[in-house]
């Protein structure tokens, strides 16, 4: 139940503010000639058009591979598949479900008997007319009278909050510069909000009158580098308010019938960890204060007193209440356990969830009462399935599996292999097309490495293309994500970031020549190509540092990389709380670890590879101006050939309006396998 959106997210000064480095910064650091290109206002001309002047030398370049960006995205497009549909959601007796029609969002209820289905809400006319649009999430009105949702118009994040006159069709915008998360009271006539400050931090949570727009605040988080949040619990009566920092949480209670929020159920402690739930006048409490996430248990009436809820509990990830039992999913090394159990807490079932090289994960599919659990599994050469369980009858059933015409799975395999890096073996998950492999394949390697976050090996029709196409695709799992847990992620976060990029240089070096199929004698050489987006641009940009020769073509998305200077900004107030995941540049030895990674600090002439840096104009987590710095800079000091190509949207934030999506990552990936034709000629 860790909001981990939240500590994914990097602040920025506001429109309108200037912009002065913290006097630590050295005399080397503030010399910056490429500091013109940051511009908080969004407003300068020069800026604009030295940018508008990038995209359309980017865009002639990418004439070149047009075509082929063209066929993919055709490929793409007639791959689509007879979809297994994804479950309905069971909320009181009814099924829910948000759905893209023909392009337009759609907010359906179907009737779980007669199987009929209706349009509550159509997004249409909301998403008309905007080349940007994102529904945050909804709640309905117990009496279905009522919808509330946030959307985003711009790509900045800045959420505001519609409520929906489902009888009378009034729509009103209620509250602006939101957070996503919205509730509502049992009644329907309180709405409950989280504000961004002006930094766009979550830090108030605020509950507005629907009849007369009276608003107060429930709790306001004043510390700089706490952020806020809230979800619903298995009991719909209540909410559970939350303020965390990257690795500490604490949490009150809210009333969802009489307005009243409790007192805090235990006090923030550093690196205690804690996510409540409610359930028949019980508080269920996944925490780490005793070492590992365990699950406890207390009275309702008595919060605070938490008890071990079951031996059978251990490494705890998630954890869902129903009316028939508990269901948890637990680590055993990099594969995950589900169990089933009594609320005395005895094992009812156990099942593996995935193995080495595979993904699958579960989510509740609807309240308290459905005691329904979804499994979604997959893997980069098997289509997702969807499974559910009945946690009352423990039967398991397939429910739907996306199948793609003509797609032939055995003709594709995945592996999972292990690089030697200092001395610590890194998983890296890998596919191929067999009779496509040979001692010269191309590996597109991906990486992101950060904030405990695990990539997994999803199936995608855009990587079989890239398989079609003769490449390798490659993720590495490497220190500073959660592929084996919070030891993995501590062990690359902070001063210990550069084992993440030490692991990615192995699996790139080991991948270069490691025989995959077994077979053969000839010597194996291949050319590798990186991608990685946000926390993986800093990854992959600092190991084209430490190895440009190594490394023969990258696409970048919306890049972390000028992390010295943001995490020197001590007015943004997420600076701190990032400083757990990237360093206090206040603290000598940490500064010191920082510059010794930071891509755009150590940029100096050498043969960079070619590269495709890719940023959005509105984005709130990595501003524009890193990417945009760094691939200039890149450019001046390069002694190769390129290209290199900055493209940036003016129309979106961190994320791309979905609507552009598959159009882009074409581009990205022609313009990688265009490198890779190029470079197949130059050897012929």
């Amino acid at each position: 139940m860790k909001f981990i959106h939240l500590l994914l997210m990097l602040a920025w000064l506001p429109a309108g503010l200037s912009f002065a480095q913290n006097s630590s910064v050295t005399d080397k650091d503030a010399k910056d000639k490429y500091e013109w290109l940051r511009d908080d206002s969004r407003s300068s001309p020069r800026v604009r058009a030295y940018l508008e002047e990038q995209n359309q030398l980017a865009a002639k370049r990418l004439l070149e591979s047009e075509s082929l960006a063209q066929m993919l995205e055709k490929q793409w497009q007639a791959m689509q598949p007879e979809k297994g549909e994804e479950p309905w959601g069971y909320r009181e007796g009814e099924e829910w479900k948000l759905i893209n029609q023909g392009g337009s969002l759609q907010l359906m209820r179907r009737d779980p008997i007669t199987q009929q289905a209706e349009v509550v809400f159509s997004f249409a006319e909301r998403q008309n007319n905007t080349a940007y649009y994102q529904v945050g999430e909804w709640a309905i009105s117990a009496k279905r009278t009522h919808l509330l949702f946030t959307e985003d118009r711009q790509g900045s994040e800045r959420y505001q909050a519609v409520l929906v006159d489902l009888k009378q069709g009034h729509i009103v915008e209620i509250a602006q510069d939101l957070d996503t998360p919205v509730l509502l009271s049992r009644d329907g006539l309180t709405a409950y909000v989280i504000e961004k400050d002006q930094a766009q931090r979550p830090s108030n949570i605020v509950a507005i009158e629907l009849e007369t727009g009276r608003q107060h605040s429930l709790w306001q988080e004043t510390r700089a580098d706490w952020l806020m949040s809230f979800y619903v619990a298995s009991d719909a009566n209540y909410a559970l308010l939350q303020s965390n920092n990257e690795n500490s949480s604490e949490q009150k209670i809210l009333n969802l019938r009489t307005g009243e929020v409790s007192a805090v159920l235990r006090k923030a402690e550093q690196g205690m960890e804690y996510y409540a739930d409610i359930s028949q006048q019980t508080l269920f409490v996944q925490s780490n204060h005793a070492g590992d996430f365990q699950l406890y248990q207390a009275p309702l009436q008595e919060p605070t007193d938490w008890q071990r809820f079951s031996d059978h509990v251990t490494t705890l990830n998630q954890f869902y209440l129903f009316s028939a039992g508990v269901v948890v999913s637990a680590s055993q090394g990099s594969d995950s356990l589900l169990s089933v159990l009594s609320y005395r807490g005895e094992l009812r079932k156990q099942i593996p969830l995935n193995h080495a090289g595979e993904a699958a994960w579960i989510s509740r599919n609807g309240d308290f009462a459905s005691n329904k659990v979804r499994i979604r599994s997959m893997s980069m050469t098997t289509p997702p399935t969807w499974r559910e369980l009945d946690v009352s009858s423990l039967s398991i059933k397939e429910i739907a599996q996306d199948r793609y015409a003509n797609y032939q799975a055995n003709l594709y395999h995945t592996e999972q292999i292990l690089v030697q890096s200092s001395g610590v073996e890194v998983p890296v998950t890998l596919a191929y097309r067999r009779d496509k492999l040979t001692a010269t394949s191309p590996v597109i390697l991906y990486g992101y490495g950060a904030y405990g976050f695990t990539m997994k090996p999803y199936f995608m029709p855009q990587t079989i293309s890239l398989l079609d196409q003769g490449a390798i695709y490659a993720v590495a799992h490497v220190r500073g994500g959660g592929y084996f847990g919070a030891s993995w992620h501590d062990a690359g976060k902070g001063i210990n970031k550069s084992n993440s990029i030490a692991d990615f240089v192995a699996a790139a070096q080991t991948l270069r020549h490691v025989r995959l199929n077994g077979k053969g004698s000839e010597p194996v050489q291949r050319d590798i190509y990186l991608m990685g987006s946000s926390a993986g641009g800093t990854l992959v940009a600092a190991a084209i540092n430490q190895k440009p020769e190594l490394f023969s073509g990258a696409v970048l998305k919306v890049p972390f990389v000028d992390v010295l200077n943001s995490m020197s900004d001590s007015r943004l107030p997420l600076t701190e709380q990032q400083y757990g995941e990237w360093g206090n540049p206040e603290q000598p030895t940490q500064r010191k670890a920082m510059q010794e990674y930071d891509p755009y600090l150590n940029l100096q002439s050498a043969t960079y590879p070619p590269m495709l840096v890719q940023i959005g104009w509105h984005d709130q987590r990595v501003p524009y101006w890193e990417g945009a710095k760094y691939l200039t800079k890149l450019a001046a000091l390069s002694t190769g050939t390129g290209p290199y190509l900055l493209q940036t949207d003016f129309d979106s934030g961190h994320a791309m309006d979905r609507r552009k999506g598959l159009a882009q990552q074409a581009k990205e990936y022609a313009f990688l396998l265009s490198l890779i034709e190029t470079s197949n000629k130059s050897e012929q």
